[in-house]
Order: structure tokens, then sequence, then C-alpha cells
């Protein structure tokens, strides 16, 4: 293995969850840390059925049907997911709703460049991904970063997964990538001859044809597992 490129969102930068409790309990709605991150489970699985069926939409479209149904899980009504979304699309616009870096990030990414491999970045963001890696201090740890707002196509593209695969100068067998969303992260990069991993914090996805990890801190054991 010579490479492994990353998803960004709930890969590498994780959700605002302390926002988003704040927020729902501002509409009288309560709900911890952990209940968002089990809604995101079956936010994830609406997801993974809307591209399925051919339905994938765009990054933006998504990230509404995301948040309604975590919202939908959670217990709010469904005619309080206007107000909610407006609040919620505002604090993205002014400061993203990803920015939150987990323990041991930092460490993991530093102990894979001293097995002599090289990172990437692949993202379906808005244009701002690589500033935010900037911002929270990961981004000197990647060889590149691909936001698809700026590139003109989105994973499960596996034409955005090639793009990563050429500016490593890799082949599709020596690079491994690192997402949360099976049929985006998994399936696309599959398509483009890549082996991928899942991330999955809770441990749930336990049907899936993939080698699941509960955040990228497993990364160096996983492939010592694998070598």
């Amino acid at each position: 293995m010579k490479a492994i490129i990353f998803d960004a969102g709930n890969t590498l930068i994780w959700l605002d969850h302390d926002f988003i409790v704040e927020l729902l309990r501002e509409h009288g709605v309560e709900a911890d840390a952990g209940r968002i991150i089990a809604a995101e489970y079956e936010a994830k699985r609406v997801l993974d059925d809307m591209v399925r069926a051919g339905r994938a939409g765009t990054d933006e479209s998504r990230g509404q049907v995301y948040f309604r149904e975590i919202f939908r899980q959670v217990g709010v009504p469904g005619d309080a997911f206007a107000p909610l979304a407006k609040r919620l699309w505002a604090r993205h616009a002014e400061h993203n709703l990803w920015g939150g870096v987990r323990e041991r990030t930092a460490e993991t990414l530093e102990e894979l460049r001293r097995r002599g491999l090289r990172l990437g970045v692949i993202s379906n963001a808005d244009g701002r991904v690589d500033a935010l890696l900037e911002a929270v201090g990961l981004r000197p740890h990647f060889d590149f970063v691909i936001d698809s707002a700026l590139v003109g196509m989105e994973k499960p593209d596996p034409r955005i997964f090639r793009m990563g695969l050429e500016r490593l100068g890799v082949e599709p067998e020596e690079a491994v990538y690192v997402g949360d969303i099976y049929e985006i992260d998994v399936v696309g990069a599959r398509a483009a001859g890549m082996t991928a991993v899942l991330v999955d914090p809770l441990g749930r996805w336990t049907e899936l044809d993939c080698d699941r990890i509960a955040a990228i801190h497993e990364l160096p054991a996983w492939l010592d597992r694998t070598a």
C-alpha cells in the first residue's frame, strides 16, 4: 500500500454535535450528542437508498435530506423543519457545521506519513474544505485536497477518485479510500479500483461487505492486519 485518501466530513472532521444539541434545545427538543450520532446512521441509510435508486441528487440536496432525517429521528415534528433548517444553514454559511477533530487524528496522520504513505482528501463539499482543514490544523498532512465544488464532479463518480490517484501517481490497487457513507464512499472508490474502508463509529454496519473502523486512529492497526 502506497497511499490513503480520506473523505472529510465525519471522517477527518466531525459534525458539530454541540451546536446541533443547542439548536434542538432552542426548538424544544432534548437530544444529546450520542442520540444525534445514532440518528446520523439512519440518515446515512436514507442517502444510501437514494443513491442505489439512482436518485443521488447533489451534495447540497443530500445535505438537506440528511438533516431532515436526523431531526425526524430525534423527534422534531415535520412542520418545525423549516425554521430549524434556516438557522442550520445560516450557521453553516458563517462557520462550517463540520469542524470537530477527534482525539488522535493528527497523531494518526503523522504515523501514517512516518510509514511512508502518501495522504490525500477527496470531499463532496462546497469549495471550503481546503480552508477548513487548514483552520483545524490538518491540512499540512495531505499532499492534495480535492473539493467536488471546485472540480465539477462528486462522489460516487469514479472519475473524482481517479483524479486523486493521478495526483499521487499511484495505481488504484495501491491506495485505500476511507469514508463514512457506503454508497458514496465505498461503492465509488471500488468503482475506481480502490480498496475502501468505512468509518463506523458505533460499530453498527455489520451487514456491509467492507472493512470498518470506528475512527481513523484505528487505521495503523488495520494496515498491520491487512499487510
